[in-house]
């Protein structure tokens, strides 16, 4: 029983340390805003689209290291303004601004 309860606290402990990294993650993040650029159509309509691979390459430029699979974001054709949304924990959430806009 002593063993039960004293690996319960240490788990307790690591996942409260899990959950303040997120949230001082989350802090940094926060007021950030990206500029992506794609080759567009002369109508405004991307070649391909933006893809999580590209936000995390801005984020890393901007010397924040966020794993792509951590980012959702909806299907980004055209340029325009969109957010996506980076899930560092379960309880943690962080909404990304940026911009597409035209090479």
């Amino acid at each position: 029983l002593k063993v039960l309860a004293e690996n319960q606290r240490q788990r307790a402990h690591k996942l409260a340390r899990i959950k303040a990294d997120a949230e001082a993650a989350a802090e940094a993040l926060k007021d950030v805003k990206l500029t992506i650029g794609a080759k567009t159509s002369s109508t405004g309509t991307i070649f391909g689209s933006v893809n999580a691979i590209q936000i995390a390459e801005a984020l890393e430029k901007l010397g924040h290291n966020v794993d792509r699979k951590l980012i959702t974001l909806d299907p980004v054709k055209e340029v325009g303004n969109y957010t996506a949304t980076i899930n560092l924990h379960r309880d943690v959430k962080v909404e990304i601004p940026f911009e597409v806009v035209s090479e």
